[in-house]
């Protein structure tokens, strides 16, 4: 016997059930990779945490556990079919997270093979680059960066170049340094 979608969201609550109703063929295809991951962890979770409590309040009604309420548990049917929506959303969600991840390894795949066309325009460019040295790397903020980048550049990218501003970071790095003479320090003295 279904149950009517109305009988099935009076189950859940206002959040649980956007959360159910999101996994909808319609909804799904306006969801990122990104944003279907933090739903993928939300519905395991909250898949987890019924079917957890469908097994404590069985284990309640065969009075094999004492009640963790003042009354004893009668049944979990409504638990278990909470747990069974999630089971059902998490499947739908991990479905399309693995259909587009397929499609962005079709794309890298695509765009990392060289075809004829582009060996052709590869080639200038590289015999451009062999005059000049490599750009210097450098370690800023746990990020490698180029040091040496043009100032318009600079200002599109943001991200660790603009934390080498930072007076905080300079003094991180400064106070790391000092630690590591005075270790070495005491351990000379040994």
């Amino acid at each position: 016997m279904r149950t009517l979608p109305s009988k099935r969201m009076s189950l859940l609550t206002e959040r649980e059930a956007q959360l159910v109703l999101s996994s909808a063929p319609r909804n799904l295809a306006e969801l990122s990779p990104r944003e279907l991951r933090g739903r993928i962890v939300r519905t395991r979770r909250l898949m987890e945490k019924y079917q957890d409590a469908a097994q404590r309040q069985r284990r309640e009604a065969l009075r094999k556990e004492l009640p963790s309420r003042s009354r004893r548990a009668e049944g979990n049917r409504n638990t278990l079919q909470k747990a069974e929506y999630f089971a059902l959303t998490l499947a739908r969600f991990e479905k399309r997270l693995a259909l587009l991840e397929r499609k962005a390894q079709v794309r890298t795949r695509a765009a990392s093979s060289p075809g004829p066309r582009r060996a052709k325009r590869a080639a200038p460019a590289r015999a451009a680059m062999e005059g000049r040295k490599p750009a210097r790397r450098t370690r800023v903020a746990g990020r490698t960066a180029k040091a040496a980048a043009p100032r318009a550049s600079r200002q599109k990218r943001g991200g660790a170049l603009k934390q080498e501003r930072f007076p905080s970071l300079k003094r991180q790095a400064q106070a790391s340094g000092r630690g590591r003479r005075t270790q070495g320090q005491r351990d000379a003295r040994r």
